[in-house]
């Protein structure tokens, strides 16, 4: 059996741009895409950059839904995590799943929750699940 460990990572999130892909006239179409990157900072210093995608996939009676792909760069290497939820405004905290990453982070699982605290600042917390062995 093997054992599992967890580190917790926080990082402050700015955006530094956003850009909105209609596919179609409505407001809100199956397919409109969000294109987007963050600064990441911690502890007051600037340790990455964030970059990624959402995509409506579903409409349901007024409520649409997005899945979000999203890349963070680190010094130690990188993170990915994606999110499915309701697209509703202003975003409400949410939680996404840690699927993979790069150098230290090889092999990351976990979660992450993330606070859209305002539009110039989002907080995440990652919730890294190591087990025995595993690199880190």
């Amino acid at each position: 059996m093997s054992v599992t460990e967890q580190q917790v990572i926080k990082l402050i999130a700015r955006p530094v741009r956003r850009e909105v892909y209609k596919n179609g006239a409505d407001e809100v179409n199956l397919g409109d895409r969000s294109v987007f990157t963050h600064e990441l900072s911690r502890d007051g210093e600037i340790v990455g950059f964030d970059g990624g995608a959402c995509t409506v996939v579903r409409l349901d009676d007024g409520h649409s839904y997005i899945v979000c792909n999203v890349s963070m760069n680190l010094p130690e290497g990188t993170i990915a995590f994606q999110t499915f939820v309701e697209e509703v405004f202003p975003p409400p905290p949410f939680f996404a799943a840690i699927t993979g990453g790069t150098g230290a982070y090889r092999g990351a699982r976990g979660e992450m929750h993330i606070d859209p605290a305002s539009p110039e600042t989002h907080f995440y917390t990652l919730y890294l699940d190591h087990s025995e062995g595993q690199q880190r």
